[in-house]
């Protein structure tokens, strides 16, 4: 079983990251990061790389942005 108490560190990093694009809506962010990415992905990937792969595409579309 999954140490639930991985939830709460996930919501922090989500929230931090969506802070670098505050005019994006939730689903706007999961689709825009999802649809560059490869498609089977986001299934098998354990939390933390996925934060990395995200924060690193946030920080992009942010300083594009600027």
């Amino acid at each position: 079983m999954r140490d639930p108490n991985r939830i709460d560190k996930f919501c922090d990093e989500l929230k931090t990251i969506w802070h670098q694009v505050p005019d994006w809506r939730f689903g706007q962010l999961m689709l825009n990061f999802f649809s560059n990415i490869d498609s089977t992905f986001g299934f098998y990937v354990e939390d933390e790389e996925l934060f990395k792969v995200l924060d690193e595409y946030i920080k992009e579309r942010a300083e594009e942005n600027a």
